[in-house]
């Protein structure tokens, strides 16, 4: 699972305990909504492996399931204050900057099941072009991808609207990428996601269902 890529950049991916995460989601029948929401960040990490070496993955969450199947390719593994997102990811900013002050850093959501490496690749190759820079979700409101040069300068503002807020010390990137700008937060996200194609743990899930 561990990437062959090297990569300057350290990536924050915030990941609510399954059993609460995905309330506006309806899975289909049979489909539990707490599998549902391990599956989808589960795909999100795999495709952060295949780009960033798992040294450099800080996974922010207090979910038992990611934190075994993130911890055995090597990923960084923060405890979440269970304060909400900005805590989560404000948690993930302190331990990098533990381990790597001042270095390249990355918020990602945990919540894009379509995701694929080469988006992230083209998506982080983006950012590093500008000090600070944002990536919108697919409805322009809400952020998916958020980064600094200095971690330490990276202040989360996620909720309703986090894009306009972001923008205000960031530049936005309003990128070709949907599979990185999808994030599956209701039933429309998740039929977007679906007509990508999603990663292989939301997939076996989903094979068979309408």
């Amino acid at each position: 699972m561990e990437s062959t890529v090297t990569s300057t950049w350290r990536v924050i991916v915030p990941v609510k305990h399954s059993a609460r995460g995905k309330s506006r989601l309806r899975p289909p029948a049979g489909v539990q909504r707490q599998d549902l929401a391990l599956a989808i960040a589960l795909d999100t990490l795999q495709a952060v492996l295949d780009v960033v070496p798992a040294s450099q993955v800080f996974v922010v969450t207090a979910d038992p399931e990611v934190r075994l199947q993130m911890g055995e390719p090597g990923a960084v593994l923060v405890d979440d204050p269970s304060r909400g997102l900005n805590a989560a990811v404000a948690a993930g900013i302190s331990a990098v900057a533990a381990v790597a002050p001042h270095s390249p850093a990355a918020v990602l959501l945990g919540d894009l099941p379509a995701l694929s490496a080469r988006e992230l690749t083209d998506g982080l190759a983006a950012c590093a072009a500008t000090e600070a820079a944002i990536v919108p979700d697919h409805e322009g409101t809400g952020t998916v991808l958020f980064t600094h040069h200095d971690v330490s300068r990276l202040v989360p503002r996620f909720g309703t609207g986090s894009a306009a807020r972001h923008a205000r010390a960031a530049t936005t990137l309003d990128l070709d990428l949907p599979r990185l700008r999808t994030d599956v937060d209701n039933d429309a996200a998740l039929d977007v996601a679906r007509g990508l194609g999603v990663g292989p743990w939301t997939r076996r899930l989903l094979d068979d269902r309408p």
